[in-house]
């Protein structure tokens, strides 16, 4: 059992790499986040080619977004990776990253959505702690003292001289509800529900990873999250996640905002609650449901691959350790 690895906590003066593995992002956006970035007390390094794009499908080619990627791990000034934006395209980089630069230079890389398919990769080939947070050219848009932006510092920074506190409660700020009551705690594992169904049966496939990386009798907060997606689709990917064994290693479940989900399929289906209640119960976990990360704001920050409790009836989250080191 080799145990998660925690990247070293960003500190005032630190240098964040941007990059853009999946679409393109302009300009005056990233001008945008450098000077928020600088003005907070950090330098900012951006990729040779994060200004790339191809249409507005995706930032440049594999080779491309693949370099920066590798680039911004290999960079001893660099003490975090953010990324861009997400979308579509993290996946066509897979198989150019290297892997054993990421194992050697463990660091801070954040992001969401598209962000999913890399992290959950990392984890399966490095056992790499990333944040499954917000994108980086959103970051100036959220209040400095809000509740997204506050959460986001709190779990990837330390005072010089200081320790990030070991526990985090993440505070509802919209209605949780609960689908299933109960307590479960277990490692936070999950992200972009979709990023996370198309990883199966792949070369970095995080499932079959987990045993080896927290041992076989380990068990999970499955977290996720979706945009713009049938819900249909949604349960399909549910399906093939539970259809691998996976959900009996769960202790709970945690489903985030679903935003601009319908169903434009089918006329006459059940809810989407009930559909969840359905494909857990013979589980018979916790579900908590709306809790506030995903596409939506405010959005909280999760760690991936630490320990963590929840608690559906009295719709409460908490993580049980520091992130960083």
């Amino acid at each position: 059992m080799e145990g998660i690895i925690k990247p070293k906590a960003l500190q005032k003066g630190d240098t964040i790499a941007i990059i853009a593995p999946s679409e393109p992002i302009n300009k005056s956006q990233l001008e945008k986040t450098r000077r928020f970035l600088e003005n907070t007390g950090y330098k900012v390094k951006a990729g040779e080619n994060v200004l790339a794009a191809i249409g507005d499908y995706v930032a440049g080619t594999p080779a491309q977004r693949s370099a920066d990627f590798n680039w911004a791990f290999a960079d001893p000034e660099v003490k975090a990776v953010f990324m861009a934006v997400g979308g579509f395209g993290a996946g066509q980089i897979l198989d150019k990253i290297d892997f054993s630069v990421i194992r050697a230079n463990p660091k801070i890389f954040v992001g969401y959505s598209d962000a999913t398919t890399l992290q959950l990769a990392m984890l399966a080939e490095t056992c790499l702690l990333t944040f499954h947070g917000p994108n980086a050219i959103s970051l100036p848009d959220f209040r400095p003292a809000g509740y997204t932006m506050s959460n986001f510092w709190r779990q990837l920074s330390a005072p010089e001289g200081e320790i990030q506190p070991k526990t985090t409660v993440v505070q509802p700020q919209s209605v949780w509800q609960e689908i299933r009551p109960g307590k479960g705690e277990g490692i936070l594992f999950g992200g972009n529900l979709s990023c996370i169904s198309k990883l199966l049966g792949t070369r970095w496939d995080p499932l079959p990873a987990l045993d080896k990386h927290f041992g076989p009798d380990a068990k999970y907060l499955l977290f996720w999250e979706e945009d713009y997606e049938q819900f249909s689709e949604i349960m399909r990917s549910l399906w093939q996640i539970r259809n691998t064994g996976f959900f009996a290693k769960l202790s709970g479940m945690i489903v985030g905002k679903l935003t601009a989900v319908a169903e434009v399929d089918y006329r006459v289906f059940p809810t989407k609650k009930e559909l969840i209640r359905e494909i857990t119960e013979p589980f018979g976990i916790p579900v908590l449901y709306g809790v506030d990360f995903g596409h939506e704001v405010p959005r909280a920050t999760f760690p991936i691959g630490v320990r963590a409790m929840m608690d559906a009836k009295e719709k409460k989250l908490e993580i049980l350790e520091a992130a960083v080191v």
